[in-house]
């Protein structure tokens, strides 16, 4: 099943980043409650940039210099928790090293390999990756590969199923947490089961811009979130007013777990250090902004 979305209350400001805007993260630290199978913490990260040479996918008016710069800055802010004790290892995984098997389960997908060590995505306990996306109305969302060895779109009914170690996934592409979709019964019901480890995808509703000033609230993001508000912080950085109609960022979250309390916990106090345990699988909730109104997607109720 699923469960009825949770709306946040309108955040509203410009498309210029300003300070102030971001969630105080809260005084008191959850307990932190990782399955005790996993020793070793990682965090994998994918900047899918270029596009359109020999080997690459998409077209070369594609390329988004941006997306590697993300990329960086959010695995710079694993760098300085492994510097100081507290997570053990990331990889970046950049372009043609970000392929369609290390985004797709061997149980739907002949060439997945998403447990492949280092570069699946399913082998590490949080992803990141910033990339081009797209969906189906009600039935999928895809998300661009940087090689076409196996396939240049992966889709979450078809390729996607997380079952090993991750636990939470930053989708920094275009479609990504389709309103729709998710409503639909999509995401929870397409790319985990009641046992999987993955708990919070988030993601976006309809179009989302690749300004340089991502890279600005993508770190601010990633060191909001070590303890607290690993959902909440994503809505509230990624957002976006546009002055402009039908071009607002509209950032999703939905979190998997076996009841409404729970999820909604691991959305406001969850974080890389504290993934906290939301059960089985069987229900989920998504955030989002109401209102918002982007290209390529409804406006939100």
């Amino acid at each position: 099943m699923f469960r009825a979305f949770l709306a946040t209350k309108p955040i509203r400001h410009s498309r210029r980043r300003l300070s102030g805007t971001r969630l105080a993260l809260a005084a008191a630290l959850a307990a932190a409650s990782l399955p005790a199978a996993q020793a070793i913490l990682e965090a994998h990260t994918y900047g899918v940039a270029e596009f359109g040479d020999t080997g690459e996918c998409l077209d070369k008016s594609d390329t988004h210099k941006v997306h590697t710069k993300t990329a960086d800055r959010f695995a710079d802010h694993f760098d300085d928790l492994i510097a100081a004790g507290d997570w053990d290892d990331v990889d970046r995984r950049d372009n043609s090293s970000c392929r369609g098997g290390y985004w797709s389960d061997p149980s739907k997908d002949a060439t997945g390999d998403d447990s492949h060590a280092g570069y699946g995505a399913d082998e590490a306990d949080v992803v990141f990756i910033h990339t081009h996306g797209g969906h189906v109305a009600n039935t999928n969302s895809s998300i661009s590969m940087g090689s076409d060895a196996d396939e240049c779109s992966v889709e979450t009914d078809a390729d996607m199923f997380f079952d090993d170690d991750l636990d939470i996934a930053i989708i920094k592409a275009c479609q990504s947490g389709d309103y729709g979709v998710w409503s639909n019964g999509g995401y929870r019901q397409q790319i985990t089961d009641s046992t999987s480890s993955l708990r919070v995808w988030n993601a976006f509703h309809g179009d989302s811009d690749c300004g340089s000033f991502v890279k600005g609230y993508v770190e601010d993001y990633a060191e909001e979130s070590d303890y607290n508000g690993v959902g909440e912080n994503w809505i509230d950085e990624a957002y976006d007013d546009s002055s402009s109609a039908n071009n607002d960022d509209c950032p999703t979250s939905i979190v998997m777990g076996d009841n409404a309390a729970d999820r909604e916990h691991m959305y406001e106090y969850g974080g890389w250090l504290d993934i906290e345990d939301t059960g089985d699988k069987t229900g989920s909730t998504i955030w989002y902004i109401s209102g918002c109104d982007p290209d390529s997607g409804t406006v939100l109720p």
